[in-house]
C-alpha cells in the first residue's frame, strides 16, 4: 500500500509538472516580443524598434511605410484583442463572439451604418495619398502579426476567428468615435418629449429657452420608440460597450512671452473613460523626414494627438450639434414609403445579417429616408403606430477625410499650416489646440457646420415631411470658431460653448463653463514665468466652484429638515457635507456625499416625468447639472412634484428624501 501511494503521488506530481509546463509554455507564447530580430516580409529596409521603460515603442525606419508597418505589428502584439472588440463594436459584430445579449447593440450600429459606410467610403476614396499608403502598411503589419503569431488568450477563450484588418475597418472605428461625441442621440428625444408631453414650463425650469416651434404632437408609441432607442444608447455607454467611451477633455496653451522658457506650453487632458488596456497607445516614429510622437486608437494608424519637432497639438470635444432627427410621415397604405418633396417616396431598404453566438443569424431590416437611417426601428420594428424617425449625421458625409487630415497634421512645421489639414475633418467635431517652436499658439473648432433655416431649433426633432426644415448647405471652414495668437496669450478649451465669430452661436451640447472658468482663474494668477511645474499644478487642480454652488443651495434647504439631526450618521454626514469646499482630494468625503446626493436628487426630480429609458439618457447628457442649479432656485417648479404620488411634494420634501437615500447608501459610519 505504501509503495502504491508513493507511486500514485509521483504520478500526480508528474502530471502537475506537465500541466505547469504546458501552461507556462502557453502563456509565454502569448507574450509580447520586445527584443531580438523578427523578419517582416513587407519591409523594404531595416527597422529598429526600441521599447523604453514604459514599453512605449520608438520606431526607427528608413521610410514612413516601413515605420507604419512596424507600428501595426507592435500595436497588434499589445492591443489585438482591444482592436478586435473596437472593430466589432463599431461594425455591429459583437454578438458573434459574446452572445445574444449584444444583439440590440449590434442592431444599433448596423442601423447607423458604420460597417456599411466604411465599405462605401473606401470604394470612393483616393487610396493613392500618402495617408492611405501608410494606413495600408499599418494594417499589413497587424495582419502579418495575426498570421504569424499566436492569438491573445481572449481569442482562445471566446473562440474568435482570426480575420484580416481592412481600410474600411479604420473608417468604421472612426465612426464609433464620432458616435461617442454625438449627444443628439440622447438629448433630442429627451428635449422633444419634455416640450411635447410636459410643456414649456418644464423646459424653462431646466434653463432652456422656450421653443418657438410648436409641438410635433407625436403619438405615444413614437415617443416610446425614441425613448427605447435613447435608453439603449445610454446602456451602450455604461453597460454594453466593452471598450472605453470617448468623451470630454480639457486643453489650454500659454504663449512663450508668459513662460520661463520663452516657448509656448501646451497642456492636454483627454477625458477618456477608464479601460484596460488603455484606449490610447503611444508610439514614436523616426524616419529621415519625420520625427513624430503620437497617441493612437486601437486599429487607427493616424494619431489623434501628438507632436513633431516643430508643432504639438492636443484636442477636446467641440460638442457641436452635428446630428438632427427628422420624424417622417409614413404612407398609411405602405409603411416603407414616406412623404418627401411632395410625393410618397420609397425608403431605401437593406438587409443586414448579424451572426449570433449559439443562435441563428439575425436578419436586420435597415430603412433609410433622404435624411438618413430610421433610428427607431431598432427595438420596435413591429409597431405600426409609431412614425419613423430618421437621423441625419455629419459623419455620413463622404467628403469627411479624417485620415488625410490627421496624417498631414503630423507633418506641419507651424500652426499657420494647420488649417489646410484640419478643414478635411468634418466629424467628429473636435477642438484642436496647438503650439509651435516659433512661439505661436492656435485653436480651431473643427467640423463641417450645417446651415439650418432660421426657424429650425436643432435641439428638437424636426418634421421630415416639410422640406423647409432641411439643411441649406454648410458653412466654409474659414467661418468656424478659430484664432491664432490671441491678445490674451492664453487659449482654453474645456467643452464649453465658443463665442460668436460672426455667424451666430454654433448649436451644440456644450458643457457648462465651470471648468473653463476655473482654468482661466488659475492661469490668471501669474502674468508670466509659467513653468512645467506650474502647469502640472493646474492640471491636477480639483476644485469645482460650480458644484460647490449647488451644494450651498442644498445645504440651505436641508438645514430646515430637523430629521437630519436625529441620526448620528446623518448628522455627521451633514457636517462633512456642509464644510465641503468643492475640492476633490483623494478620499474627500464631502465630495462622495455630494455626488451620491446629486444622483438621488436628479432621480427624484426627473425620473417620474421622463420614465426609465429617457431618464437613463438624461443622465448621460449635460442637462442634470445645469437643470439642478436652476431648479434649486425655483421652489414652485413643477419638477419638484412627484407624478407617481397623490400628494404635491415640495422642494424640501424631495431634497430630504434624496438626502436619506444618500445616507442609506453609505454602508459604514463616516
Amino acid at each position: 500500500m505504501s509503495k502504491f501511494i508513493k507511486r500514485a503521488g509521483l504520478e500526480l506530481l508528474i502530471v502537475i509538472l506537465i500541466i505547469i509546463g504546458f501552461c507556462t509554455n502557453y502563456l509565454y507564447s502569448k507574450k509580447a516580443v520586445r527584443s531580438g530580430n523578427i523578419t517582416l516580409p513587407g519591409l523594404t529596409g531595416l527597422v529598429n524598434v526600441r521599447f523604453d521603460t514604459f514599453a512605449i515603442p520608438h520606431i526607427y525606419a528608413e521610410n514612413e511605410t516601413d515605420a507604419y508597418y512596424a507600428l501595426g505589428y507592435v500595436h497588434a502584439q499589445e492591443r489585438l484583442f482591444h482592436m478586435e472588440l473596437l472593430r466589432r463594436l463599431a461594425k455591429g459584430e459583437l454578438s458573434e463572439i459574446l452572445g445574444p445579449k449584444l444583439k440590440s447593440t449590434d442592431s444599433f450600429f448596423r442601423t447607423l451604418r458604420l460597417k456599411q459606410f466604411g465599405n462605401e467610403y473606401m470604394q470612393k476614396a483616393n487610396k493613392t495619398t500618402p495617408a492611405f499608403k501608410v494606413s495600408q502598411a499599418y494594417l499589413d503589419g497587424i495582419n502579418h502579426y495575426i498570421h504569424t503569431r499566436p492569438a491573445p488568450i481572449e481569442f482562445d477563450i471566446l473562440k474568435i476567428p482570426k480575420k484580416d484588418y481592412m481600410l474600411s475597418d479604420i473608417v468604421s472605428v472612426s465612426g464609433y468615435m464620432a458616435y461617442s461625441f454625438a449627444a443628439g442621440f440622447k438629448s433630442d428625444p429627451v428635449l422633444t418629449f419634455i416640450r411635447d408631453e410636459l410643456g414649456q414650463a418644464y423646459l424653462s425650469d431646466m434653463d432652456y429657452l422656450p421653443s418657438a416651434v410648436p409641438p410635433l404632437k407625436l403619438l405615444t408609441d413614437t415617443h416610446k420608440s425614441l425613448a427605447q432607442m435613447a435608453g439603449l444608447v445610454a446602456d451602450i455607454e455604461t453597460i454594453h460597450s466593452p471598450v472605453g467611451f470617448f468623451e470630454g477633455s480639457n486643453a489650454w496653451a500659454v504663449q512663450g512671452n508668459k513662460t520661463v522658457s520663452g516657448k509656448p506650453i501646451l497642456s492636454g487632458d483627454p477625458h477618456i473613460a477608464h479601460s484596460c488596456p488603455s484606449v490610447w497607445y503611444e508610439a514614436h516614429i523616426i524616419t529621415p523626414n519625420l520625427n513624430f510622437y503620437g497617441h493612437f486608437l486601437s486599429g487607427v494608424p493616424t494619431a489623434l494627438l501628438g507632436f513633431n519637432q516643430k508643432v504639438a497639438w492636443t484636442l477636446t470635444m467641440f460638442q457641436n450639434d452635428d446630428l438632427d432627427m427628422f420624424v417622417e410621415k409614413a404612407n398609411p397604405d405602405n409603411p416603407d414609403q414616406v412623404w418627401s418633396n411632395g410625393k410618397w417616396t420609397d425608403l431605401k431598404i437593406e438587409h443586414e445579417i448579424i451572426k449570433v453566438k449559439n443562435e441563428k443569424d439575425l436578419v436586420l431590416k435597415v430603412r433609410m429616408s433622404k435624411h438618413g437611417p430610421i433610428i427607431n426601428d431598432i427595438l420596435d420594428t413591429l409597431n405600426k403606430e409609431k412614425r419613423p424617425v430618421a437621423v441625419f449625421w455629419a459623419f455620413h458625409d463622404f467628403s469627411n477625410d479624417m485620415l488625410n487630415g490627421l496624417y498631414e497634421l503630423s507633418h506641419i512645421d507651424s500652426v499657420f499650416q494647420a488649417s489646410d489639414a484640419l478643414k478635411k475633418i468634418h466629424a467628429p467635431g473636435l477642438n484642436f489646440v496647438m503650439g509651435d517652436t516659433k512661439g505661436n499658439i492656435g485653436w480651431w473648432a473643427v467640423a463641417k457646420l450645417p446651415k439650418r433655416p432660421d426657424h429650425v431649433d436643432p435641439n428638437f426633432i424636426q418634421d421630415g415631411s416639410d422640406p423647409s426644415n432641411d439643411y441649406l448647405g454648410t458653412w466654409p471652414f474659414e467661418s468656424n470658431p478659430q484664432f491664432i495668437n490671441p491678445e490674451s496669450g492664453i487659449i482654453i478649451s474645456a467643452n464649453h460653448q465658443p463665442q460668436d465669430f460672426g455667424n451666430g452661436i454654433v448649436p451644440g451640447y456644450y458643457n457648462i463653463e465651470n471648468r473653463a472658468q476655473r482654468i482661466e482663474t488659475l492661469l490668471g494668477q501669474k502674468q508670466k514665468n509659467w513653468s512645467l511645474k506650474d502647469m502640472k499644478a493646474v492640471q491636477l487642480d480639483t476644485e469645482s466652484a460650480f458644484y460647490k454652488r449647488i451644494k450651498e443651495k442644498e445645504v440651505d434647504v436641508l438645514k430646515r429638515v430637523p430629521a437630519i439631526q436625529n441620526n448620528e450618521i446623518s448628522k455627521k454626514a451633514f457636517e462633512i457635507f456642509e464644510k465641503w469646499d468643492g475640492f476633490h482630494h483623494l478620499n474627500t468625503k464631502g465630495a462622495a456625499i455630494f455626488y451620491t446626493l446629486h444622483y438621488y436628487l436628479a432621480k427624484s426630480l426627473f425620473k417620474d416625468e421622463l420614465g426609465d429609458d429617457l431618464f437613463k439618457a438624461f443622465l448621460r447628457t449635460r442637462f442634470p447639472d445645469k437643470a439642478v442649479l436652476k431648479i434649486m432656485d425655483l421652489e414652485n417648479s413643477p419638477w419638484w412634484d412627484e407624478k407617481i404620488t397623490s400628494k404635491k411634494e415640495s422642494q424640501k420634501d424631495i431634497l430630504s428624501s434624496a438626502w436619506f437615500q444618500t445616507i442609506d447608501t453609505i454602508k459604514r459610519p463616516i
